[in-house]
């Protein structure tokens, strides 16, 4: 059940009008959907765990993102960008830890360092307006 319409509204206009700002990255598309879903798995929002696992279907992209730890199949890049894409958004647990960022900075450059953090900040935003609103 929908208990709110989270499409409408000046909101929804401002949070899709910073995706489209912040949208163009210089990382390979299915790693930011990888991102995007792994942000969405851990948040628990079912609408964007279904809307971006099939975009990263899509893409080629067939790996099991809750895996990347352990997975050989993500390259040291890769786990990188997770632990930075994680930890952004389990930030309620504290700062954003030095040697995640040191690591992200080291393995991609400050540049797109800062655009993962983007793409984890927006995912992060969608999801608690699709929770709040019980998209499924």
């Amino acid at each position: 059940m929908i208990r709110l319409d989270p499409f409408t509204g000046p909101g929804f206009a401002a949070l899709n009008a910073l995706a489209k700002a912040v949208g163009d990255v210089d990382l390979p598309a299915g790693l930011v959907e990888l991102v995007r879903l792994r942000c969405s798995q851990i948040n628990g929002c079912a609408y964007c765990i279904r809307l971006h696992g099939d975009a990263a279907a899509a893409l080629g992209e067939e790996r099991d993102v809750s895996a990347w730890r352990t997975d050989p199949a993500f390259t040291g890049v890769e786990r990188a960008v997770f632990a930075l894409a994680e930890a952004v958004t389990l930030v309620h647990d504290g700062h954003v830890p030095d040697a995640v960022l040191d690591a992200a900075i080291r393995a991609l450059g400050e540049v797109r360092t800062q655009q993962v953090v983007w793409v984890a900040i927006v995912i992060n935003a969608y999801n608690r307006l699709a929770i709040s609103a019980r998209l499924v």
